[in-house]
């Protein structure tokens, strides 16, 4: 999962932004904080909700074409050691540097 990508939601937990389960919304920011992205639901060519949510709450629909360079670009300072990517269950940033210690525990 990275910038630009369409993800399902799996959670409920997150109805205060009126992102519901289910809803199929894009990855609106390049990094990750507190192991999150930041999504857009749009609607009819309409941001109707956006709002962050934790990556173990998403599953990924369709992967966009961006590649790291353009991800590089947009992150804050072009930091390449800026969370920025999920590969493999592994949260990483551009230096290939891993966030979590086991895929797919994003609390490890």
């Amino acid at each position: 999962m990275k910038y630009l990508d369409d993800v399902r939601i799996t959670s409920d937990k997150y109805e205060k932004y009126d992102l519901k389960k289910e809803d199929i919304v894009t990855i609106l920011d390049s990094e990750i904080r507190e192991k999150a992205f930041y999504v857009v639901l749009t609607i009819n060519g309409c941001d109707v909700a956006e709002g962050s949510v934790k990556i173990k709450d998403l599953e990924l629909v369709k992967s966009s074409d961006i590649d790291d360079d353009v991800i590089l670009r947009d992150l804050p300072g072009k930091n390449p050691e800026w969370w920025c990517k999920v590969v493999d269950g592994y949260i990483v940033n551009l230096k290939g540097d891993r966030l979590n210690k086991v895929a797919y525990d994003y609390d490890s």
